[in-house]
């Protein structure tokens, strides 16, 4: 049974000396939320300038997954493929990179067991993320406590983070609130209370970032999603990628991505609702949105 303790965090409390390790290496176990918050990610740290030579980030990723559906692929027993990929550093960790087939989770047990993580992140499907109290019990939303335990038996030594994901847009059919507001404000309570109950050493707020953008003059009628679910391939995505930056990159480089020069171009990228291009009129904005989330995980700033 995993032990409880209490870490309530209004900043960011994210141990530095854990960031700046040498040779840091970290797993984010998740599914297209996590794509969204990582794929416009080395364009950043690349632009910034950091030194990420002696670090890595990887990332497991099963689309619609999950703490039940890691634990099951775990044991060989989810009907999904899945996939690890690599998403920076100058080190290689030793895992296979590839697809995972359905009822296969060798790839899956080969990282959780063969490589030695300094961290490991994970969050719950966004159908779950607003309902905590479904988080550890045994059903659909369920396994929190067996995903972590599971984790913590393979990689004791691994500080455990959290992405706090984004909201569905207002209009979304799956949007039981009506309002991406309001939802986020469950995932945000949701986070929250997790972080009452277990040792969460870093969240990732890039939700809470993107609920700030959604304040400004850049949010559009379908609060800057392709779909109404997924973060839009332009604007929105690099918010997401801006806070993740923030929250583990920049602690250990102590570059913010405040002024970064990254830009992105997404007027071609074809998708069910438009995509905002990164432009120098909005980027700055969307920098701060996302410093502003990992000073306060909880609050919508909109100053």
């Amino acid at each position: 049974m995993l032990l409880l303790s209490i870490n309530i965090c209004l900043t960011s409390c994210a141990d530095n000396s854990l960031l700046k390790k040498p040779n840091l290496k970290v797993l984010d176990i998740g599914n297209s939320y996590t794509d969204d918050a990582t794929a416009m990610l080395p364009l950043i740290v690349k632009a910034s300038g950091a030194d990420v030579s002696d670090m890595c980030l990887y990332k497991a990723i099963r689309g619609g997954a999950s703490f039940k559906n890691w634990y099951d692929i775990f044991y060989d027993k989810d009907p999904s493929s899945y996939s690890i990929k690599k998403v920076i550093g100058g080190m290689e960790a030793n895992v296979t990179i590839g697809e995972g087939r359905a009822n296969d989770g060798t790839l899956f047990r080969e990282a959780l067991m063969q490589e030695k993580w300094d961290l490991i992140i994970i969050h719950q499907v966004s159908s779950y993320a607003p309902y905590y109290d479904q988080w550890k019990g045994k059903g659909k939303g369920g396994y929190l406590n067996e995903l972590l335990s599971l984790i913590k038996e393979h990689q004791p030594q691994a500080a455990i983070g959290f992405l706090l994901i984004h909201s569905y847009w207002d209009d979304y059919s799956g949007n039981q609130e009506k309002s991406s507001m309001k939802r986020w404000e469950l995932i945000a309570q949701s986070v929250k209370r997790l972080c009452n109950d277990y040792q969460i050493d870093i969240v990732i707020p890039y939700g809470t970032a993107i609920e700030n953008l959604r304040t400004s003059i850049h949010n559009n009628e379908y609060d800057l999603t392709r779909d109404g679910t997924h973060c839009g391939y332009g604007l929105c995505r690099y918010t997401a990628a801006c806070c993740y930056y923030e929250s583990l990159i920049a602690p250990r480089s102590e570059i913010s991505v405040l002024g970064n020069t990254s830009r992105f171009d997404a007027t071609n990228i074809s998708s069910p609702f438009p995509s905002v291009s990164v432009s120098d009129e909005n980027a700055l904005i969307a920098q701060r949105a996302a410093v502003k989330a990992t000073k306060d995980w909880y609050s919508v700033n909109n100053e």
